[in-house]
């Protein structure tokens, strides 16, 4: 009992000594270091590193979705990425130069509290978040206010370009966006929101209310072998009560709606081949995912994505009828949408 006793405490010292370490190597480099939200509002989180290839569209597609701010913690970038994120308005950058694969929780944590109130959407530089049947971000957020709920899960969806690798790896990003038209959902499975079996971070979801499918698998687990989760709470209440991040995955203490939103999700857009020997090199993550990228992508240049069963992406709609997207009668009836 003794032992556990101080487990616990020493743990729990360590987190807080984690927390401050992250809090005091934060730096403010550019834009507000606080932004209120309305009740309706969105603010966005991303962190990145060397992410200049994405950041210039990532920025541009959230403000057309209709965001108040978008933060971006920077960890330690060596090119062009926080030039091109402070040329854009409603954007904070701050820098952080911990490791990601350690503090990834409390950086993105870190930039969350820029904000005050509304609604904080965490998204990865290579991911495009949607709204489910289309709509509004006001609506959504309108309707998850009325509703109760205080996160929506969203869910990956890898797409990539037919052709083959050496013929879009020079391609500029929105380009490539524009050949990234295909999707599989051959290996995609669905498990049960508290499904202790299927999701190893399960014990963080134990005291959340809702009953989502959560999705695994995916085309980078039929082509790459990847052990991928594909599922986020993505979009959160920013209030008290609520821990927004507990794992990259997941937050805890919250509600969760009966819709979900889509990330669109760009990893093998252009030169991605490249991207995974610097992450390699760097050791930048400690999932190995992208060595297990280099290591399926066989013939150079004349590597092409080919799951059995590719899909041109046609809208959130389409994957609603297919079951990867969820959306409610209750939110289908709100938004005005009865297909």
């Amino acid at each position: 009992m003794l032992a556990r006793i101080i487990e616990g405490i020493d743990r729990r010292w360590q987190a807080y000594a984690a927390r401050r370490r992250v809090a005091r190597s934060t730096v403010l480099v550019h834009g507000a270091g606080r932004v209120d939200l309305a009740e309706g509002e969105v603010g966005v989180v991303c962190l990145m590193r060397d992410a200049a290839y994405f950041v210039g569209p990532f920025i541009a597609h959230h403000r057309a979705l209709g965001v108040r701010h978008i933060v971006i913690i920077d960890n330690g970038s060596r090119d062009d990425t926080v030039t091109i994120a402070a040329g854009f308005d409603g954007v904070t950058v701050l820098r952080n130069t911990l490791p990601a694969k350690r503090y990834e929780v409390l950086l993105r944590n870190q930039a969350a509290r820029v904000f005050r109130g509304g609604w904080v959407l965490f998204a990865d530089g290579d991911e495009m978040f949607e709204l489910p049947l289309g709509g509004t971000l006001a609506q959504l957020t309108a309707y998850l206010n009325a509703r109760g709920f205080s996160a929506m899960v969203a869910q990956m969806l890898d797409l990539f370009s037919p052709r083959p690798y050496g013929a879009g790896k020079g391609l500029a990003y929105e380009q490539a966006i524009a050949e990234a038209d295909r999707y599989s959902l051959g290996q995609v499975m669905s498990v049960p929101y508290h499904d202790r079996e299927h999701i190893g971070f399960s014990w963080y979801l134990e005291g959340n209310t809702g009953d989502v499918a959560l999705k695994i698998g995916g085309v980078r687990a039929e082509v790459f072998g990847e052990a991928c989760f594909l599922s986020k709470h993505s979009l959160l209440r920013n209030r008290s009560g609520a821990q927004l991040m507990t794992h990259p995955h997941c937050s805890s203490g919250v509600k969760v709606a009966d819709v979900t939103g889509l990330l669109r999700h760009y990893k093998l857009a252009g030169d991605y081949l490249a991207r995974d020997r610097a992450s390699v090199a760097a050791g930048t993550w400690d999932h190995a995912e992208d060595a297990k990228r280099l290591a399926a992508a066989q013939g150079g240049d004349a590597f092409a994505i080919s799951p059995a069963t590719p899909q041109v992406y046609r809208g959130t709609a389409a994957l609603v009828d297919q079951g990867f997207l969820q959306a409610s009668d209750a939110y289908r009836r709100f938004i005005g949408s009865e297909t």
